[in-house]
């Protein structure tokens, strides 16, 4: 467990520094595989820190450790190990809380949602009566989509439709369990590192999803950026979506939704600026490049028993100096 919290941070820090220097260097891709290499970038250091663990450290203890050893837990190492039990905690925790309010939430929606039909559209879409102007995908195994009625009174039929395209682009790219699983990796870190990471994801999510939208007609990208202007205007000062997690079209005011219209104008200008946009490639090569990495991290320990010497070797320093 101390091993789990230290190289989660070590590897933190250094994921947030990576991303600090590459970040102007990756200007260039497609917002698609941005995005995938910034979810890699953020998951890395709990994937790191669990596979030392599994195959590295467990694994050099039982072949070095002496049977006869006889070692106390200093009260330090107990400190390092309870706080990082208590990480793991937080994280199952605002999950479970989350997705309880979330289920709470939408229970709470469909008692007086209509659900309406629409073409091409394979997930269940209700429209309800919301303060906030609502247009929400949530869920992850069994995703809905809400629509408030001021937004479907706002939106002529294209700006609807490419609206909904965008929520669309978020349930293709499984959005809402990527936010799960980045939620995980905040919380087990304990100390706010890796902001930057997830504001940079979320940024990228967003223009993702809007891309995809704007490929599904010839001014789509049009329709979006107008309806996006027009939800802005009347979302109200004082009130949010109240959805613990869900992927939506405008959150709040604090939501750059200029960067996004002046984007999809680019877009409507020139298609080709949206390099790749939700190709095939585009959406796979990031994730086997970390898959790569990965496995690699697993496969040494069972080639090089050096490796797992040495690991013992690092272990038993770190246990020494917190004696």
């Amino acid at each position: 467990m101390a091993f789990l919290l230290i190289v989660n941070l070590i590897v933190a820090v250094l994921a947030s520094a990576l991303w600090k220097v590459a970040s102007p260097l990756v200007r260039d891709m497609s917002v698609n595989m941005r995005s995938q290499i910034i979810l890699g970038l953020r998951i890395l250091p709990v994937a790191a820190s669990v596979i030392f663990i599994a195959a590295f450290l467990i694994p050099s203890y039982l072949l070095n450790e002496p049977v006869s050893a006889v070692e106390t837990v200093s009260s330090k190492l107990a400190l390092i190990a309870l706080i990082s039990s208590l990480g793991v905690c937080i994280a199952l925790y605002k999950v479970f809380e989350t997705w309880l309010a979330t289920r709470r939430l939408a229970a709470d929606w469909l008692c007086d949602a209509r659900q309406i039909r629409i073409a091409d559209i394979s997930v269940p879409v209700y429209r309800i009566k919301h303060q906030f102007p609502v247009i929400a995908v949530i869920g992850i195994f069994r995703p809905r989509m809400f629509v408030a009625e001021q937004v479907l009174d706002s939106l002529n039929h294209s700006e609807f439709r490419a609206a909904i395209a965008h929520e669309y682009g978020h349930l293709r790219a499984n959005d809402n369990f990527k936010r799960t699983v980045l939620r995980i990796c905040r919380d087990l870190l304990i100390v706010p590192l890796g902001k930057g990471l997830d504001r940079a994801w979320a940024d990228n999510a967003e223009s993702l999803a809007d891309e995809y939208a704007a490929q599904t007609g010839p001014s789509a990208a049009l329709n979006l950026a107008s309806a996006l202007v027009k939800i802005a205007k009347i979302v109200p000062t004082d009130s949010g979506p109240a959805m613990p997690a869900g992927a939506y079209l405008v959150e709040d005011l604090s939501v750059d939704v200029t960067s996004r219209v002046r984007r999809l104008l680019r877009y409507s200008d020139d298609p080709s600026f949206a390099v790749a946009g939700m190709s095939i490639f585009g959406r796979s090569a990031a994730f086997w490049m970390w898959s790569a990495a990965l496995l690699l991290l697993l496969v040494v320990p069972l080639i090089d028993e050096r490796s797992l010497a040495g690991t013992h070797e690092i272990v038993e320093q770190f246990v020494n100096i917190l004696q």
